[in-house]
């Protein structure tokens, strides 16, 4: 082990490690975290005889440890996925060098060209509780809308509803830079108002497009239940005949307060909306919370979207959940769909809905009603969104 380590030190470093994961006294596993100490940032494939679950689990340490990670190969599978894998390897290396050493290209016609000064970098603007209290009052939180669609054909059936706060420089901030903090100190709410109020105000705008639901989210720090009762029944009142009020709500934010929580979801549903459960099997009490509570979609969270096809283990377990939403008559949407084999295959498994930066990033009420008035909820094919937002 001392040898093949001090080779991996030496300036003769392979361009590729094979690890098998049962090396003995010091097992793969070890590898990996020495390599990742030693900062030595070289593609890996691992290899191990001892069942995919192992080779998967050990994947993801490798990918936490911010390692390449090619590919993994059961011993069992050995002379079919080990030289799929080094093929990988070889073509990601062709690519390279075509990349560093491009065609050279024909002479271009002497020209001047004549360019402005490159714009400044604006700094993230630093935000504490009074100044993000104080945006909120004046009207800065802004709803961004991403399109839920049928993974068939691509065709708009409704629309998630995100926060977003505008600063006064005009920066758009996303949620991750501003939610914690307004968790932290009790904003959910007025936040949440504003992004109702501002929908029910746009409703004429989002009318034209025929969307069949607009889906909120209600956090866990927002369960309080009859103020939160009192916003869904002011979208539902406030959208009246333009399209129905979907619920979401995490399955960690169920289980925060059990009781709570049933009274609150029985309400909404009452209210007129329905619910869906958000986030669904990153959570601890899954089954239970879609016993208790009821909910008429599940949303899988995209993380199992994205591993899709990164293990036999993860594939079988996106099946299992679509299979569970189906045996319970539930509305499936998969969330996190980014490439063209996610969506090929949740049309296989006979998904109903699906969302993802595949068919149309976050984007403003105008903007989606610019893109989705351009290209009707009907369009019947299927075609990736190009309108990219930059938030």
């Amino acid at each position: 082990m001392s040898a093949f380590k001090n080779g991996l030190l030496s300036e003769a470093a392979p361009d590729l490690v094979l690890i098998d994961l049962g090396l003995g006294q010091e097992s793969g596993i070890d590898v990996i975290h020495w390599l990742a100490d030693q900062s030595l940032r070289l593609p890996i494939a691992l290899l191990s005889g001892r069942g995919d679950c192992l080779l998967d689990t050990a994947r993801r340490i490798a990918l936490g440890r911010d390692l390449e990670v090619l590919g993994i190969v059961n011993k069992a599978r050995l002379i079919t996925e080990l030289p799929a894998v080094l093929e990988h390897w070889h073509r990601g290396k062709a690519t390279e060098q075509n990349a560093a050493n491009p065609a050279p290209a024909p002479p271009a016609p002497a020209t001047v060209t004549v360019s402005a000064p490159p714009c400044a970098q604006t700094p993230k603007s630093p935000l504490d509780v009074e100044t993000l209290r104080g945006l909120i009052d004046q009207g800065a939180v802004v709803p961004y809308l991403q399109a839920i669609v049928d993974p068939r054909d691509g065709s708009l059936q409704g629309a998630e509803t995100l926060a977003r706060l505008r600063l006064p420089d005009g920066q758009i901030l996303g949620a991750g830079d501003f939610i914690p903090l307004a968790e932290d100190h009790k904003l959910i709410y007025p936040i949440t108002q504003s992004l109702v109020q501002t929908l029910i105000e746009q409703r004429q705008q989002l009318a034209p497009l025929g969307l069949k639901f607009i889906a909120v989210n209600l956090p866990a720090s927002g369960l309080d239940d009859q103020p939160a009762l009192d916003l869904v029944r002011a979208l539902v009142t406030g959208l009246g005949k333009t399209c129905a009020v979907h619920v979401e709500i995490t399955e960690t934010a169920c289980s925060l307060s059990p009781q709570q929580t049933q009274s609150l979801a029985a309400n909404i549903r009452l209210a007129g909306a329905k619910l869906a459960i958000d986030d669904f099997g990153t959570g601890y009490s899954s089954m239970r919370v879609l016993a208790e509570l009821p909910f008429e979609t599940l949303k899988i969270d995209l993380s199992f979207v994205s591993e899709m096809f990164d293990s036999p283990k993860a594939l079988s377990l996106l099946r299992s959940i679509i299979a569970f939403g189906q045996n319970l008559e539930l509305q499936l949407v998969a969330e996190g769909v980014e490439t063209e084999a996610q969506r090929q295959l949740l049309v296989a498994e006979e998904v109903n809905l699906a969302q993802g930066f595949l068919f149309g990033r976050p984007m403003s009420i105008e903007a989606f009603v610019e893109h989705y008035t351009k290209a009707p909820a009907s369009a019947g094919t299927f075609a990736p969104s190009m309108i990219y937002s930059s938030v």
